[in-house]
């Protein structure tokens, strides 16, 4: 009798535990989607290695917490989408651990790379011409300094120098960008003999097929 009664209480407590999960799966929301489209401007591969201070191939370690594009005392963590549009959008920091450097001179091993879209409980903040990191991958990218708003949110901070046509995903044997296409051996020979002054103009870089940029910097929602 008393084993029975103690089966029948593990039940009951498993359906009750059960039932909690799934009504707390059905009462989360999807967070809201808030689009940014900006017009990038076309660099030949020799605009970038000139344009860039930081020319480097690593991988991605980690990406950070999403912050607020401009000063903010709150948590972004619970921001609705008005919030989020009020303060300007979010960014996102990733950390990129070097392992060749091309260009410029770095005194740590690991770089802090930054792309101006992100992700809070509530809300994603995108923009189709920025860069997506993603940890694990490794990527030859040119950068530069950032002195713009969001330094005074987290300074020491490196962009890239025109949004995702200057991020190259290294994949296989090659090196891949937004407009961009390269053999990584090719592209790194090139950016080492344009630095020393011996390069010569490349052949027109094959191009990926991409979608033009809106040339809007007006955010809309999606639910």
């Amino acid at each position: 009798m008393k084993q029975r009664m103690l089966i029948a209480i593990c039940l009951i407590a498993g359906l009750t535990i059960l039932i909690s999960v799934l009504i707390a799966r059905q009462s989360k929301v999807e967070p809201v989607t808030l689009i940014e489209s900006a017009s990038l401007r076309e660099l030949t591969i020799d605009e970038k290695i000139e344009e860039a201070q930081l020319i480097v191939i690593g991988e991605v370690k980690t990406t950070l917490s999403s912050k607020w594009k401009f000063q903010n005392e709150n948590d972004p963590k619970g921001a609705s989408p008005q919030d989020v549009l009020d303060a300007g959008g979010l960014f996102s920091d990733s950390i990129l651990s070097v392992n060749q450097l091309l260009k410029g001179n770095i005194d740590e091993p690991d770089v802090r790379i930054r792309s101006f879209i992100g992700e809070t409980e509530r809300v994603r903040w995108q923009d189709s011409s920025q860069p997506l990191y993603i940890s694990g991958n490794f990527y030859l990218l040119f950068l530069r300094q950032d002195t713009g708003p969001t330094s005074k949110v987290e300074p020491g901070y490196f962009r890239s120098v025109n949004a995702n046509t200057a991020v190259y995903e290294i994949v296989g044997d090659k090196a891949i960008s937004a407009d961009d296409e390269w053999l990584l051996e090719d592209l790194i020979a090139y950016i080492e003999k344009f630095l020393s002054g011996d390069a010569t103009s490349p052949s027109e870089p094959t191009l990926l097929p991409t979608e033009s940029p809106i040339p809007t910097e007006t955010p809309t929602a999606t639910p």
